[in-house]
């Protein structure tokens, strides 16, 4: 496995570490994680960088799994300042520049005729241990299906393939549930005719025609006893063929790694009928010196990969440096489903690549190797470019293995099968002295040792454990314990108890579940199992740890609503062991805090306060004559601050699938806008001071995303405050319609109330708003768009400067992953730990949703039950915070 913290370290001491080029990146470009109903919000909130206009827009979606989006800005602005100010932003979870990649490839004369590295009896100049025993493996499987038959398949993300190569047609994956080039998406996996694989620039399934990825897809699968040319690591498998475009970028790649993870999701989601049973990834490419540090989302994606049940290989560096030290992407990201392989030649050395004893893995044969070329041609070639899809073949072929349990796992906990074939690739490794230092491993792959790993542990040799345990429906007595299992287990047997107590036994429990019962509240269990098998038995399981509820706590979550003038409702999570509740309240930026103790509910209205005023409210339990700490503050503002907030409005909004407002300037107010969730822009946080009597010039400009039409402007301002834009209050009507910036006045009567008032600017297109021309206030599904502001009515030139609220995040001292998750997340500590200590997790207003007790350096959290959205983790010992990120949850 990869030294996590080891990692950690290095990435700090890059700025001290020897020179090395910088990754290129592109210019102009952020890659953002920000759930999709966010990056609007996210877009919005930084069109101005140090006063100066960003012009920050959407370029497109990468990656839905991951809520990955590609944003463009303005390609003057510092890249790294601007980066932070982004980050800042609460919705986003992941943040990087998009850096360019570099194929890896070693371009030489050719050598050898031969496929040295399958077979070598050590002539030729060559060592007979330095090949990998393909022959060996293959009198055991020569790849294809697995044990309970299905199709394996390796997803290579390059420059394409070539499907008519008589050494590669066969092998050539097809998407058999899409009808080809007939714009319809037949198998509903959000991909239109990705008949022959996707390229994610074209949106098409263009992707034949490839020159390196040619060379890559022969060395993990070239056709075997065919009489034809060469063979790769399985005779019998099916390539997928990713493209990563014409443009070498990041954003490219995390585009293309979503398809093979739509596909294996599909495949379980259906047990098989559609999509595919995808096992590993090539990349045979990546970023000379890239930290992962600046590849956040690029590294997440190994793992969201892997608890998909889908393993990673990737090369590392061409050059002969310590990866270590310099660093690589991607083979220095710390995930372990990512295997980070390094080239070495017929005498076990490796020469020209890269190495490092915790980044790099393992070796694999890459120098002078024998393999398919473009144009149903061959090649002998060398790189880290082909030692990785070695390995990603030999994936594969362990998959093929006869073990019916291997199988099995692998749909019923497909990370823990990508975690059994990873270990056997890594034991089956032979040890090579010149790598000793110099990966992880210490070895050389060899295909023959990771299948004999592999069937050494597999059940039918043997009695599997259980396997994913976990704890659901935990009241104060009682908890239900679910399992998994292979199906030719007759029964079970199960130890459970408190923490450091005597463990309980029940025999020969013949479900996949057993409910606990007569616990004891607010207490530390563990539960394990073990599998019964023609009467014997097999290890015990890991264990699980739960707690029971009942124990004296801050209540989960605090929600504050209905506001009025003077009053706030405060609801709250019930806590069992709770004899009451004290809640305190403060206006925010006040010191001391008001107490209500003794509150026997859990909602409270918070009364005899100022209108139009920021409240903070938090709540404490009391129960046994103590009371426990704070839930985190809620803020909320009571009503009163003027009509523009405090009356309800009609809805209004566009279809603005072909064109949006791109920039509103009224007076001193001046907002660019992107293309505004389901047609409706609420910028009622904007204000603008308008006095009675005076005239301001305006000026509205359309976008568009492809055409440009004839667009109609109109504003309106609730004048008289009574919640409706009557006709009397149309204060700019652009009749003639406008594909540009179109510019006006409006003028504000002297009849119109002081304070705050609501504006409405609507855009329609032609002469049919909303089905009846002039359009109107209320229209929706207009083609266009509409947007909301506040204005404030004065009668003198007042300056305003409202004060603005800045949040600052930061992350540091874990990583989590699968980031989004739907189920489970892993928790990681950067630093060890001695003791408990509390997971917290809060929503992005600040409260606590769930607390967790932790004592080890690496967590699993059940988040099944959360809302989706963003999240902050952040582990907590007393008052330190020691550790802090944000996730996703995403169904």
């Amino acid at each position: 496995m990869k030294n996590i913290f080891a990692l950690f370290v290095i990435c700090l001491a890059f700025s001290v570490a020897m020179a090395q080029e910088k990754p290129e990146v592109v210019p102009g470009n952020l890659i953002v994680q920000v759930p999709t109903k966010s990056i609007d919000e996210v877009i919005l909130a930084n069109q101005f960088f140090e006063g100066q206009p960003t012009y920050l827009k959407l370029n497109r979606m990468l990656s839905a799994p991951m809520a990955a989006y590609l944003l463009e800005f303005d390609e003057n602005i510092h890249h790294q300042q601007f980066l932070q100010q982004v980050w800042d932003h609460p919705g986003v979870t992941l943040i990087q520049l998009n850096h360019k990649i570099q194929q890896r490839i070693e371009p030489n004369d050719p050598q050898l005729g031969q496929q040295w590295w399958h077979i070598n009896d050590g002539g030729g100049g060559g060592l007979a241990d330095a090949d990998i025993d393909s022959d060996e493996a293959w009198d055991i499987t020569t790849g294809g299906v697995t044990a309970t038959g299905d199709t394996i398949v390796v997803c290579i993300v390059d420059d394409g393939g070539d499907f008519d190569h008589p050494d590669l047609a066969a092998n050539m994956w097809y998407n058999h549930n899409e009808i080809p080039d007939n714009n319809i998406d037949d198998d509903n996996n959000g991909y239109v005719d990705d008949y022959m694989g996707w390229n994610p620039v074209n949106d098409n399934d263009n992707v034949d025609g490839g020159g390196h990825g040619v060379n890559v897809a022969g060395m993990v699968g070239a056709v075997g006893d065919n009489n034809t040319g060469v063979v790769g690591v399985n005779w019998n498998v099916k390539i997928m063929t990713m493209t990563y475009g014409n443009i070498n970028q990041e954003a490219n790649v995390i585009e293309a790694y979503t398809y093979p993870l739509v596909m294996r999701r599909q495949y379980e989601a259906t047990n098989g009928a559609l999509g595919a049973f995808v096992v590993a990834t090539n990349s045979s490419w990546g970023i000379n010196n890239g930290d992962p540090a600046d590849a956040p989302l690029w590294c997440a994606f190994y793992d969201t990969l892997g608890t998909a049940g889908i393993l990673s290989a990737g090369a590392t560096a061409n050059n002969n440096v310590n990866i270590d030290n310099v660093g690589d992407l991607p083979t220095a990201c710390s995930s372990e489903y990512m295997i980070s392989v390094t080239a070495t030649n017929n005498q076990d050395v490796r020469t020209f690549s890269g190495y490092g004893a915790t980044t790099v893995d393992l070796g694999a044969p890459g120098e002078d190797v024998r393999t398919t070329a473009s144009g149903g041609s061959y090649t002998t070639t060398s790189g880290t470019s082909f030692a990785t899809p070695a390995t990603a073949g030999a994936i594969a072929l362990v998959y093929s293995a006869p073990c019916a349990s291997l199988a099995a796992i692998s749909h019923a906990d497909p990370a823990l099968a990508a975690q059994m074939v990873r270990d056997a690739i890594f034991d089956g490794v032979d040890p090579v002295s010149n790598l000793t230092n110099e990966c992880v491993t210490g070895g050389r792959l060899n295909v023959k040792g990771a299948l004999d790993q592999i069937i050494q542990n597999c059940s039918s040799g043997g009695c599997m454990p259980p396997f994913t345990l976990s704890a659901s429906n935990i009241i104060l007595d009682a908890a239900d314990i679910e399992w998994n299992a292979l199906a030719d287990i007759d029964s079970f047997n199960i130890s459970y108890g408190e923490i450091g107590s005597a463990a309980a036994t029940v025999f020969d429990v013949e479900q996949l579940e057993y409910e606990l019962e007569g616990l004891t509240p607010c207490t530390d269990y563990f539960f394990l199992a073990q599998a019964i098998c023609d009467g014997a038995t097999s290890d015990w399981s890991d264990t699980l740890f739960f707690t029971t509820d009942g124990c004296c706590e801050e209540p989960g979550f605090l929600e504050l609503s209905d506001a009025t003038d003077s009053t706030i409702t405060a609801t709250w999570e019930s806590i069992l062991a709770a004899d009451s509740y004290l809640l305190q309240w403060r206006e925010l930026g006040s010191s001391t805090w008001n107490n209500i103790d003794g509150i026997d509910t859990t909602t409270f209205d918070v009364s005899v306060l100022e209108p139009c005023t920021d409240y903070q409210i938090r709540i404490a339990t009391n129960c046994d004559g103590g009371t426990t700490g704070f839930t985190p503050s809620q803020l909320l503002r009571t009503s009163g601050c003027g009509a523009c907030t405090d009356l309800t409005y009609c809805e209004s909004n566009g279809s603005n699938d072909q064109e949006y407002i791109g920039n509103v300037i009224i007076g001193s107010l001046d907002n660019t806008s992107a293309d505004d969730p389901n047609g409706y822009g609420d910028y009622t946080d904007m204000s603008v001071d308008l006095q009675r009597d005076e005239t301001y010039d305006v000026s509205f400009t359309p976008e568009y995303p492809g055409n440009n039409w004839r667009e109609h402007f109109r504003v309106w301002i609730d004048m008289n405050h009574d919640g409706v834009f009557s006709a009397s209050e149309l204060l700019y009507d652009d009749d003639q319609g406008t594909t540009e910036t179109v510019t006006g006045t409006i003028t504000i009567p002297l009849t119109a109330n002081l304070g705050s008032a609501r504006m409405r600017v609507s855009m329609a297109y032609g002469s049919n708003f909303g089905g009846d021309y002039p359009q109107t206030s209320c229209d929706e599904g207009q083609d266009g768009e509409v947007e909301d502001y506040c204005v404030n009515i004065l009668e003198e030139d007042t300056t305003s400067n409202p004060d603005g609220i800045f949040e600052s995040s930061g992350e540091f001292g874990m990583a989590v992953y699968p980031v989004p998750t739907n189920s489970t997340l892993t928790v990681e500590l950067k630093t060890a730990v001695k003791g408990q200590f509390a997971l917290q997790i809060l929503d992005v207003t600040g409260k606590a949703v769930r607390t967790i007790n932790a004592e080890e350096t690496r967590t699993m959290v059940d988040v099944s039950s959360l809302s989706d959205g963003i999240y902050l983790i952040q582990a907590v010992d007393g008052n330190n915070i020691f550790g802090r990120t944000r996730f996703v949850k995403q169904e």
